[in-house]
């Protein structure tokens, strides 16, 4: 009996035992923070060190997408390595039940990971328990929050003492309204770098210095985990991924599928086995779980995600996808797709005005820009031209995303661009076929016609 208890607590060992040579995994993901809010991305104004340490120390991706601007879509994505046509969860208010979805945890706990959140979570698919981890609020839309990393600590510990691997999220919830964390006189309004497509108006530059304050606080949170790191002897076996999240809630940033909205930063950190470098390659968020089964030691998962797996530990691949699919249905039917250096989006409703009723929100500061901008519309005419860009836009639009990112200049209408309107046009079908995007605009969302969508986020 006592050989057999021997041999049983041996093969136990084994069980829980991390694979030879798999690293941990710590993800901190941001709240309503796009890519254009750091200094390593080139904002002037940002009060970003330990991001920017931790990008030039890391693979940094400047062409990192999500498939919808929005919370519970893009952590959807995020959490199951699918596409949210396939995930089921199309939009903050619409989903739709996709029966046996997968989650992180259940593709990490078969490895031998034990998968935790502090934070917030705004995600429910799959059967693998996700822990909860104490120490930081789930709720975004509060005020006066306070965190801890002591639960964090405690969890890393735990599972090191029962010899398995961890991966840790971290969901801050920060740069998410109400915008009142963070000390805003850091920001002093008359220094702002503004976006290029915002009118440049009081509400504007106070909506940038609030949000500012909370990317502020994101960064100290990123800069008190590599601290935390360094004290628990974590990392060189342990990778660190930082998220951004989509885009700052103003005009044509959350809840669109422009650049300002869709596009995210992502850095990743291995010492000793990840080179220091900055990638132009396209990558989507879904691409971050095969990319962890991968590191884990695990099978291709056969999701709509690629393992980065290759791309971050060399310090010469360029490429990953050859296009990124970006799919909004709710508050406005607009898809997109974004190639190398081109960005077709096809608005399905173009005679619908694209603001999203949030922005006549009187309970949210973010409307308040709005509202200067459509009053200064009135008699000034690059308020006005800026304006109608927001609100009316084609049936079709293209973009030079590289020479302009927040994309001011349509170039779907110049007679030398005809031919890659029409060739990024049936790219756009195709890839929206292949995946089992319907190709029809919602009708449903025509019906609507004026009226106004609210959403919770």
């Amino acid at each position: 009996m006592r050989l057999l208890f021997v041999l049983f607590s041996l093969f136990a060992t084994v069980v829980a035992s991390p694979a030879t040579g798999a690293p941990n995994f710590i993800v901190i993901i941001g709240d309503d923070v796009g890519w254009d809010a750091f200094g390593c991305t080139g904002v002037r104004s940002a009060r970003t060190p330990a991001i920017d340490e931790l990008a030039a120390e890391s693979c940094q991706m400047d062409r990192f997408y999500c498939g919808v601007s929005q919370c519970a879509p893009l952590r959807a994505e995020l959490y199951t390595g699918l596409y949210p046509i396939n995930n089921g969860v199309l939009a903050n208010a619409v989903k739709i039940n996709r029966p046996g979805i997968k989650n992180i945890a259940d593709h990490l706990r078969p490895l031998g990971y034990e998968v935790g959140l502090a934070g917030k979570r705004h995600f429910g698919l799959g059967k693998g328990k996700i822990d909860h981890i104490p120490g930081f609020n789930a709720n975004a839309n509060g005020s006066g929050q306070t965190h801890s990393f002591d639960g964090v600590r405690a969890y890393i510990e735990a599972t090191r003492s029962a010899q398995k691997n961890f991966c840790v999220i971290i969901g801050a919830t920060h740069a998410h309204h109400p915008w009142d964390h963070g000390e805003e006189s850091h920001f002093p309004v008359e220094s702002l770098q503004l976006p290029a497509h915002y009118v440049d108006s009081s509400a504007a530059r106070q909506a940038v210095a609030k949000h500012a304050a909370e990317v502020e606080v994101l960064d100290q949170q990123v800069g008190q985990t590599r601290d935390m790191m360094r004290e628990m002897g974590l990392e060189g076996d342990t990778v660190l991924i930082f998220l951004s999240e989509q885009g700052i809630a103003m005009p044509r940033g959350k809840w669109s599928p422009y650049e300002h909205g869709s596009r995210a930063l992502c850095l990743a950190h291995w010492q000793g086995h990840i080179p220091a470098r900055r990638s132009g390659a396209l990558a989507m968020y879904c691409d971050i779980v095969p990319t962890l089964i991968d590191l884990a030691g695990g099978s291709d998962p056969e999701l709509d995600g690629q393992s980065l797996a290759d791309l971050w530990k060399s310090d010469s691949l360029s490429q990953h996808r050859d296009a990124v699919l970006i799919t909004n249905v709710h508050p406005f039917w607009q898809k997109a797709l974004v190639e190398e250096r081109y960005k077709i989006i096809w608005s399905g409703h173009p005679d619908r005005p694209h603001i999203f009723g949030n922005f006549d929100s009187k309970s949210k500061f973010f409307s308040q820009p709005w509202q200067e901008w459509k009053a200064l519309a009135q008699t000034d005419a690059t308020a006005k031209s800026k304006v109608d860009r927001i609100i009316s836009p084609q049936a079709y639009e293209l973009y030079d995303v590289i020479d302009d990112p927040y994309e001011l200049n349509d170039l779907a209408k110049q007679p030398e661009h005809a031919q890659r309107v029409d060739e990024m046009r049936q790219a756009l079908l195709t890839m929206m076929t292949d995946v089992g995007e319907p190709i029809e605009p919602n009708v449903e969302e025509k019906k609507k016609g004026k009226k106004k969508n609210k959403s919770k986020e």
